[in-house]
């Protein structure tokens, strides 16, 4: 993140989003040891749009619960703190990225697939590794392409070149990017995330999820992201911007101790956790 040009140039977007002050309040009171389950449910109130969401996704299909969840407070007890936060950070960010079909060659209904994905493979590879932060994971795979909704948001008629470049020279759209803005989306996204005062392991995760070895304190939490991303592009639900195969990192694979025999069968739950979890993102971002 100390790229001059990325800095100089996103010091000069104006309206960058910021995290909805809900949002952020939200946030600090899960990493807050000292909070209850009664001040996160107060704020979250606070945006009866964002608690109404929070009380849906609850009660959606994706965490099966056999009892209906009626208050905030009882769905942060069943859920969890990492849950509810995911479900407050998730929901807040998309409603600042809405769909919009101005840019032909980027969908966003199709990266959000991608991007949702992402999130549950990193989650069931953590899992496999028994890692306790399994469900903070799924955020650092939600989001690990968040820095293309700015290019396209606020640098769009560069960021449609460099997907054109890429299209048409058939190489990853990182390295179009770095050709056409000397930056690329996992900078932009790590940085704006950083602003936002997100963890540091998620905006580490973002920014070194192509080149996990690149950082020692970020390979293990970047490895998990860089095959999870890789993975989905084999399995082919949604689209990151473009159709090129990424290399895959054998050291982050190594590190994941995936055999393949373990890849098919995640595969197949993955794709069945996809199917239910649809409403956990697109409920709430209907703006076009």
């Amino acid at each position: 993140m100390e790229n001059k040009e990325l800095k100089k140039r996103l010091s000069n977007v104006r309206n960058l989003p910021t995290l909805p002050m809900v949002a952020n309040n939200v946030l600090k009171l899960t990493q807050d040891p000292e909070s209850t389950a009664f001040e996160i449910a107060e704020a979250i109130s606070q945006d009866q749009v964002l608690a109404s969401k929070v009380l849906k996704t609850a009660n959606s299909a994706y965490y099966g619960f056999p009892r209906k969840i009626n208050n905030i407070n009882y769905a942060i007890v069943v859920l969890g703190l990492n849950n509810i936060k995911n479900i407050v950070l998730s929901t807040s960010i998309m409603g600042q990225f809405p769909k919009s079909d101005k840019n032909l060659l980027f969908d966003r209904t199709d990266f959000w697939k991608h991007s949702l994905l992402c999130g549950i493979i990193c989650t069931k590879i953590s899992e496999h590794l028994g890692l306790k932060n399994a469900d903070e994971m799924f955020m650092c795979g939600l989001l690990h392409d968040f820095g293309k909704l700015i290019l396209d948001s606020f640098f769009h008629k560069e960021f449609v070149q460099a997907l054109e470049l890429s299209k048409t020279k058939n190489i990853p759209l990182m390295t179009a990017e770095n050709t056409i803005f000397s930056f690329n989306h996992s900078g932009i996204g790590a940085l704006v995330l950083k602003r936002w005062s997100l963890p540091s392991s998620m905006v580490r995760a973002v920014e070194f999820h192509h080149c996990p070895d690149e950082n020692s304190n970020a390979f293990r939490i970047a490895s998990i992201v860089h095959v999870a991303d890789y993975l989905c592009r084999r399995i082919g639900i949604g689209s990151g911007g473009d159709n090129v195969l990424p290399e895959l990192n054998t050291k982050a694979f190594k590190l994941t101790d995936l055999t393949s025999k373990k890849i098919k069968t995640m595969s197949i739950q993955v794709k069945k956790d996809f199917l239910t979890a649809t409403e956990f993102l697109y409920e709430g971002n209907q703006k076009s």
